[in-house]
């Protein structure tokens, strides 16, 4: 009997509490709510970057070498120089060249008569054919020898072949040279060439005529651009790179051949890109989410992240709308429907 009259009692102080839950005040609810900040979704210029390092090259690389014999009798162009195309870098000595030219010029001269004079006597068949040929075969010989010689005084100016700037000089006034002896380094200084690797998986983001954006050592505040101009259509094995070319604009020529550069390809821009600040995400075991609040209730939302902003946003590039509200703390306290009441900013807490 005591038994039946302790489980009656039991009975009763559970349906007492069941209705004090029940009508428990609205406010008391509220309490259990998870005090956050928020922040709007923002929409921001992004680029999609792929960095790489690379080393500058002239876009064109030549040694000019003498094509005559002679002494050299004086230099225009030194180490640094900027030149032009056609400008004269040396003279060589052509004293003896055109003295041989006066000579085969009067040769071709007599030759050139007798030919005429040859024609008429053919016509009056007091010489053969053949001799006529024969006259005719000798003025061609000489005529080419004097070809030759206008093109090796021509040539015993040095003239640059490009425009661009003086790498090395390696001759001096007086000294002999013959054909084939090294005269100058030239360098097409403007656009440069830049060439690095980039890791393979990369590859289907590439496309030639992409902006690249070049820093270097010597100038660390500035930023240089050009283009990917060539792709290499195969991967390197040993580092699993590929290998690109891009043309730098180098107008005032600070940068040198040879600089290393730290450099930057944009794939992708976008001017109104969704974004949010870096404390309104989570990762863990590669998924990424956050929390939208709407309504007062948070809204779990996995999301595909892109890049990051100067100012520390990141971009969303799939899972968001930029209509909507983030949470930026309480993150690690809220799950998908909780109840939140928003707080202000400084009063955020970790």
């Amino acid at each position: 009997m005591k038994t039946r009259i302790l489980m009656l009692a039991l009975l009763a102080a559970a349906a007492c509490t069941r209705r004090s839950e029940t009508s428990a005040p609205a406010g008391e609810a509220q309490s259990h709510a998870i005090p956050v900040t928020v922040a709007p979704v923002t929409l921001r210029p992004s680029e999609r970057l792929v960095s790489f390092v690379g080393t500058l090259y002239g876009h064109e690389e030549v040694t000019i070498s003498s094509q005559v014999e002679g002494q050299i009798k004086s230099i225009n162009a030194d180490l640094g120089d900027h030149i032009e195309a056609e400008q004269v870098l040396a003279d060589a000595e052509d004293d003896q060249l055109r003295a041989r030219l006066r000579e085969v010029e009067a040769t071709l001269a007599k030759a050139r008569a007798d030919e005429a004079r040859g024609r008429q006597l053919v016509e009056q068949k007091v010489i053969s054919p053949q001799e006529y040929e024969a006259m005719k075969t000798a003025a061609a010989v000489v005529e080419a020898q004097r070809d030759t010689l206008t093109v090796l005084v021509r040539y015993a100016r040095i003239k640059s072949p490009l425009t661009g700037s003086v790498a090395k000089r390696m001759v001096s006034v007086g000294e002999y040279v013959r054909p084939g002896t090294p005269l100058f380094t030239l360098v097409a200084d403007d656009p440069l060439k830049l060439r690095g690797d980039v890791p393979e998986r990369f590859t289907d983001e590439l496309q030639v005529g992409q902006t690249v954006r070049v820093r270097v050592d010597a100038f660390p505040t500035a930023s240089f651009d050009g283009k990917v101009s060539r792709i290499s259509p195969a991967s390197n094995r040993e580092n699993r790179s590929i290998a690109l070319e891009a043309l730098i604009d180098n107008p005032d020529r600070k940068l040198k051949p040879g600089f290393f550069a730290n450099a930057a390809i944009v794939t992708r821009s976008d001017e109104d890109a969704v974004m949010v600040p870096q404390d309104a995400l989570i990762t863990f075991a590669g998924v990424t989410k956050l929390f939208v609040i709407a309504d007062s209730i948070a809204h779990e939302r996995q999301v595909r992240t892109g890049t990051r902003s100067a100012e520390g946003l990141i971009e969303i590039v799939e899972g968001l709308r930029a209509d909507e509200m983030v949470a930026t703390s309480g993150l690690t306290k809220l799950q998908n429907g909780a109840n939140v009441t928003i707080k202000k900013p400084e009063d955020k807490q970790g």
